[in-house]
């Protein structure tokens, strides 16, 4: 009976010795043989390593080394073709995207400072608002202070005056004495049956 039950054996890479010991998950390790396998090394032959260098005319594209395994030049030329195209296209896309990126840059500046602008005018009027009202409010007490001064200053002399004005009686006193005397004689409601007091 045998323990690999026609199943591949159990690799492990590098060069080992070709036995391994394999534990299991109940504790059991069991030694197992191992199939060891070696690298080939590819040695050129010598009649092909003289041919590229005696052809120094061959295009690049055509170099074995680098063309992969059954490709026609056809191929090869439209894959170069489509990797040139290909390349293009992104140069092309990351010269759009940086131009765009320093259009937004450029936008995000210009808004940044309109937005400064408008802050500083708006600050501007304010204080010019604000020196204007505080100017009319030294002009208006000015203007208070002139007029009370003034006014002083007539009360002052319209004593004075009185005092020189002759005692003649004036028209306007004569017709106020005969409006109130007519309101007296004008007979009113007879108030005495009317309670006074607050009335609740």
């Amino acid at each position: 009976m045998t323990d690999n039950d026609g199943k591949k054996t159990l690799g492990l890479g590098g060069s080992r010795p070709g036995s391994v010991k394999q534990s299991f998950s109940h504790g059991r390790t069991k030694s197992v043989v191992v199939e060891t396998k070696r690298k080939r090394v590819v040695v050129p032959k010598p009649g092909a390593a003289a041919k590229p260098a005696g052809s120094p005319a061959a295009p690049v594209a055509s170099d074995p080394s680098k063309r992969p395994a059954g490709i026609s030049d056809a191929e090869l030329e439209r894959r170069m073709k489509a990797l040139a195209l290909a390349k293009a296209r992104e140069t092309e896309e990351a010269a759009q995207r940086e131009a765009e990126e320093r259009e937004r840059a450029e936008e995000r500046e210009r808004r940044r400072a309109e937005a400064e602008a408008k802050e500083r005018e708006d600050r501007e009027r304010e204080e010019k608002a604000r020196a204007k009202a505080e100017e009319e409010e030294r002009k208006r007490v000015k203007a208070e202070e002139a007029s009370r001064r003034a006014a002083t200053k007539a009360i002052g002399e319209g004593e004075v005056g009185e005092a020189r004005a002759p005692s003649a009686p004036r028209k306007p006193d004569r017709e106020r004495e005969a409006r109130e005397k007519a309101a007296k004689v004008k007979p009113g409601r007879d108030d005495e049956g009317r309670r006074g007091g607050k009335l609740t």
